[in-house]
């Protein structure tokens, strides 16, 4: 079948932040079977992705990121399509910290570039493009699959959306989750260095979450990780040891973000805390987001 560009139009998609409380990397020879099996939580944060395709004498791509772009590329390529595509990303928190933001773009991107040519792939083909180019990338492992699901997740099989085994733990709909952003540490990098702690503490992580699938259990074993890991020194230990004292379920880091999950009663004291004792840090509270990525608009030019 050949895709012709025959009108100008502009597709804005969704997509929920996600953390990866743990995670264990999981290497193949194939791009779509390489991921990670781990746990974490999606967000009802989100990025907005914007792609207007217009007709072109040859495939070019603007705007986005260095991901985003390069799952735009693939696709028009892939399908034979010349087209002029403009990505644009909206996002109140930052890439390269830990929101997986740039899986968020990727999946955003290859949805919405879908949608523009007619859907011209289900939502697990899209996502498996942008899987490929996050794992080529060195960007992220398992924020695509977990962010196509929603919900609070446990990877239990590694690989792109279609390949890899997402399940769930359920929650009560007063949960929340405060995030604070610290700094940014590239993926990349975290991936390179600390490599074979991360796989030790993940595989333990998740044998133990999988034996007692509980809230208590995901946030109790996100921070003998991010321990082990190196993502908290002292003085975030003893604020997440102060928080769990106030109430609060768990509280962990997460490369560069450090997050907390309390019920909605508690969150007021928390964010007093958070705001006391990380000055000039942004704060975000937010939900669990049940819903994996959401079509916002299609508009024709």
């Amino acid at each position: 079948m050949k895709i012709e560009v025959k009108k100008d139009v502009e597709v804005c998609v969704w997509v929920p932040c996600h953390i990866t409380c743990f995670f264990e990397i999981r290497e193949h020879e194939n791009a779509l079977e390489t991921g990670s099996r781990g746990a974490g939580l999606n967000l009802d944060v989100g990025v907005k992705t914007l792609v207007k395709l217009s007709k072109w004498d040859d495939v070019e791509v603007i705007g986005g990121n260095d991901v985003s772009r390069d799952v735009v590329e693939r696709m028009l390529q892939s399908l034979g399509v010349k087209a002029k595509v403009e990505i644009t990303h909206e996002s109140i928190v930052p890439m390269g910290v830990g929101y997986g933001v740039s899986g968020a773009t990727a999946l955003g991107s290859a949805i919405a570039l879908s949608a523009a040519l007619g859907n011209v792939m289900t939502i697990l083909q899209a996502g498996a493009i942008a899987h490929i180019v996050e794992v080529e990338h060195m960007t992220g492992l398992g924020d695509v699959i977990a962010q196509i699901h929603g919900g609070i997740e446990i990877r239990i099989k590694e690989g792109a959306p279609g390949i890899g085994l997402i399940d769930w733990i359920p929650y009560e709909q007063d949960l929340r989750v405060i995030v604070v952003t610290l700094k940014s540490i590239p993926t990349k990098e975290m991936l390179e260095l600390k490599r074979e702690v991360i796989n030790r503490s993940g595989f333990k992580a998740l044998m133990k979450l999988l034996r007692r699938p509980s809230l208590e259990e995901l946030m109790a074993n996100a921070k003998e990780f991010a321990e082990n890991v190196g993502f908290m020194d002292e003085d975030l230990k003893e604020l997440a040891k102060m928080l769990v004292n106030e109430g609060a379920i768990g509280a962990s880091v997460k490369k560069g973000v450090f997050y907390v999950v309390a019920r909605e009663d508690k969150i007021d004291k928390i964010h007093s805390l958070l705001s006391e004792q990380l000055k000039g840090r942004q704060i975000v509270v937010c939900r669990v987001s049940n819903y994996g990525p959401k079509l916002i608009s299609i508009k024709t030019l």
